[in-house]
Parts: structure tokens; sequence; C-alpha cells
């Protein structure tokens, strides 16, 4: 949660090129610079970005701060740091969570700027913005050279978005892709998963023949996509399957997630 407002809104906006966007105040460059890290580049700093902050906002010092960077050539990680924490607007906490990507920013190549951007969508709620963006990412494997187990993190996002929405069909495809891109168990076990809970036995006995699955290993996911099922019919124990799967095989998060989404749409 922010912490406070950063200040003055001004009646004059400062238009955003990047989204197309008029801002009224700090906080909302704050916005910008938080939820959209995919467009933050060395450019966007710029001098009538300071002049605005100085003269529109009222926050001369913090322009002053800004301009002295400039002329030291600091890099876009030192702007980024600088403003989200001297505006105070988001919590330690939250800048954590994306202190990651502020502490590469100059060196992300455009497919790990979207993923960022996508992954903030995602975790925000915002699925089919994420999936606009991981559809980008792919669409552009040919002219990015990034290692093939990114693009299949990309693939599994995808899948798993689809998953929550109950599509079985075009997640399988996409965990499948997931698996050709990088053969992970996981993404593999995640199309088992998926057949098993939508109890399509033809999309099933595929994937143990495209895969190989072991029947020790294919008794052990039934088991768990069986209990799945239980829990769904006694929604009174929901909190503790949750709980439960937290401890789990990592591979079972997808089908935990699928049950919560389940019980938001049905209560």
């Amino acid at each position: 949660m922010a912490l406070q407002i950063c200040g003055k809104q001004s009646p004059i906006p400062y238009y955003i090129k990047e989204i197309e966007t008029n801002v009224y105040s700090l906080e909302e460059i704050n916005y910008f610079i938080f939820n959209h890290i995919n467009f933050v580049y060395r450019e966007f700093f710029s001098e009538k970005l300071f002049d605005y902050i100085d003269n529109a906002l009222g926050q001369r010092e913090m322009a002053s701060q800004l301009r002295q960077m400039a002329a030291e050539d600091a890099s876009v990680q030192d702007f980024v740091k600088y403003i989200l924490s001297e505006s105070y607007y988001y919590s330690g906490h939250e800048l954590s969570s994306i202190a990651g990507a502020v502490l590469n920013i100059d060196n992300l190549s455009e497919a790990e700027r979207r993923k960022i951007e996508a992954d903030t969508y995602y975790k925000n709620g915002k699925s089919e913005s994420a999936l606009r963006l991981y559809f980008e990412i792919l669409n552009n494997m040919d002219t990015e050279e990034m290692p093939e187990t990114f693009y299949a993190k990309i693939a599994y996002s995808i899948g798993v978005i689809y998953a929550k929405s109950f599509m079985s069909k075009n997640a399988n495809m996409y965990f499948t892709k997931a698996y050709e891109l990088y053969p992970d168990p996981t993404y593999a076990k995640a199309c088992v998963y998926m057949s098993l809970v939508n109890n399509d036995e033809e999309e099933l006995l595929n994937t143990i023949i495209k895969f190989n699955f072991s029947n020790e290993t294919l008794e052990t996911i039934r088991k768990r996509v069986g209990a799945l099922r239980r829990e769904i019919e006694n929604s009174d124990e929901t909190k503790e399957f949750v709980q439960k799967l937290e401890n789990a095989d990592t591979n079972t998060k997808i089908i935990d997630e699928w049950k919560e989404e389940y019980y938001e749409r049905t209560r």
C-alpha cells in the first residue's frame, strides 16, 4: 500500500507519449514508472520532465537533483530508484517487488522488459493485457536472441492463464509449446493435470504417449486431481487444502490457482 500522496496536482498535464496519457501529479509519474517499467528508458528522464516537476508540481529540490544526475550521466536505474524512493508513494515492500528489474534495467532486452510488464499485469489481475504482451514476446522470437528457457517460461505463463479460464485445450497447447522449447517435466505434467481435470481422455492419452509418462507418475497425478475434485465438493475445507498444496510439488500450483478461481466465480 502507498505511504502517502506525492503532493501537488497540477492543472497543467504532462503527456507521457509511451502510454499516450496525460498525468497531473508526481503520484501519477510514479505509477507510470512502477507499472510500465517496459517503457522507461533514459530519454524519459528529460529536461522537459524536470521542468514539469519543478514548475508545475513545485518539487524544486527533486528537479534540481534530477538535473544534477543528468549532468553526471546517471543510469536509468539511478533515476528510477531516486524518484520512487524520494516520492514516498510506494512502500518498501512494494519497491522490493521490482528491485530485481530496476537493478538490471539498463541491460534489459526488449523481451525482458515486456515480460516484466506482462508479469505485473498478471499479478494485478489483468490477464488480457498480460496475454497480449506474452504473445508479442513469442511472436518476436526470431528477432530477439534470448535463451530457450526464457521463451518456454512465456509459453507456460500463457498456458497458466488459459488454465485459470478453464480453456483446457488452449492451456495444453502452450504447455506443450513450453516443453518443446525447453523439456522441463513441469510443463509436461501440467498437460496431464489439465486433461484429468477436464475428463478429456483423448487428450490425456495423447499427452501420455507424447511425454512417455510412467504409470507411477500418472497415478500420483491422478490422486492429486482426485483430491482436488473432492475438495471442490466441500468448500468448507478449501483453505486447508490450499495450505497443503503450498507444501506440495510446485507442479500442483496450477491446480491451486484453478481451484481458487473456481470458488471466486461460484460464490
